[in-house]
């Protein structure tokens, strides 16, 4: 694991350096992995980890709490687990109706701001969730007047079937489509696309957040 790690940052930097005002976040897609999985990664230096499946993230949550760990929910949400996701996670990638960000809203715990993303459907992938990138403003305005959600950016999650080049073009027309919502006075948009298959190519395009699992864990069972 060490040396798989110490593989993808290299390449993150490498790509990145030439933009030196870009930083990119890895999140360690952990489902289906064990808390001893999650420590090993914690302590070689990942601070983020993102899960897909609720109830299963819940008891690492809770066996994990003494660590040093963000936690990012990046699975589809329902609304019976608005309640759950509010208070345990720091961060949201997958908000994309109004009407469980609204529910997100009422239960986040006194003091805490929930940092959302907002997917973003750029391909009319009819199989995965997301908004249409006409929507993205209003949306975003919508989710800004709820006052315990922390609007932070997009999250794009393209077709499983999208060759190279069709990854570079969604990608940068996130990256455009980031640059058109950012008001000149907000802080900077984010952006969480790339995955352990694509991580280069969303890298520069201009990720912010690559959400990398088998990269870093190897397959899942």
């Amino acid at each position: 694991m060490k040396e798989k790690i110490t593989k993808i940052f290299d390449s993150i930097d490498e790509i990145s350096k030439e933009n030196k005002s870009q930083k990119v976040q890895v999140i360690a897609v952990s489902k289906k992995k064990p808390c001893s999985e999650i420590i090993k990664a914690n302590k070689l230096g990942i601070e983020n980890f993102g899960e897909n499946y609720l109830q299963e993230s819940l008891e690492k949550i809770k066996n994990l709490k003494n660590e040093k760990i963000i936690w990012h929910f990046i699975g589809k949400i329902q609304s019976n687990k608005c309640k759950d996701i509010a208070e345990n996670f720091a961060w949201v990638h997958t908000l994309d109706r109004l009407k469980i960000a609204v529910k997100l809203n009422k239960y986040v715990p006194v003091g805490k701001k929930l940092k959302i993303l907002i997917q973003v459907n750029l391909d009319d992938d009819v199989n995965k969730g997301g908004i249409k990138r006409e929507e993205v403003v209003s949306f975003k305005q919508e989710v800004q007047k709820l006052s315990n959600l922390d609007f932070n950016g997009i999250m794009i999650m393209p077709s499983v079937n999208a060759d190279d080049g069709e990854l570079k073009f969604i990608y940068e027309e996130a990256w455009k489509l980031a640059k058109e919502i950012s008001e000149p006075s907000e802080k900077k948009c984010e952006l969480s696309m790339g995955m352990t298959r694509d991580f280069k190519i969303a890298v520069e395009a201009g990720s912010s957040m690559v959400r990398i699992g088998t990269g870093i864990f190897g397959e899942r069972e």
